[in-house]
């Protein structure tokens, strides 16, 4: 006994371009009849738009006289100047001068902490900081980042 099966050719078929103000819409058609298969149709996602973030950041002296009795701190907005960030910022050591690896940190919030004992010097850290992104209305933004070296002077 021969069976004959249904051979069906389909196409997928954008019915709305996704734009940065909204979702698309695509689905499943029959290429002969045009009919729409049950089930087929898929969001496409808002497009995304590059997130602005710029950072620059600030060469901090340090006294060795105050360095010498307790570990100093300096603020994120005193270390660094973020602009047009779009979402949540945060901060983390890409790389550190050799000299400096166990004696600077940098929290995830920005905070600078340089440890005591630390001697006179020039020291470098490479940050990189990032924008997670954020939906704005109408506008979805991805996460970006920038890397930028902070010079810390300990006189």
């Amino acid at each position: 006994m021969i069976r004959l099966r249904k051979i069906r050719k389909t196409q997928s078929v954008t019915t709305k371009e996704a734009t940065y103000a909204a979702t698309g819409q695509k689905s499943i058609h029959c290429s002969i009849c045009g009919a729409v298969k049950d089930g087929s149709s898929v969001v496409i996602p808002q497009l995304k738009k590059k997130n602005p973030i710029t950072v620059k950041a600030k060469a901090q002296t340090i006294k060795l006289a105050k360095l010498k009795k307790k570990n100093q701190t300096v603020k994120a907005k005193k270390a660094f100047t973020v602009k047009k960030a779009q979402g949540k910022v945060t901060y983390k050591v890409a790389a550190y001068d050799k000299k400096a690896k166990k004696k600077i940190k940098v929290s995830s919030s920005g905070k600078v902490t340089v440890k005591k004992g630390l001697k006179k010097g020039t020291y470098k850290v490479k940050v990189k900081v990032t924008a997670a992104g954020i939906s704005t209305g109408k506008t979805l933004y991805k996460a970006g980042s920038e890397t930028v070296t902070l010079t810390i002077k300990v006189k």
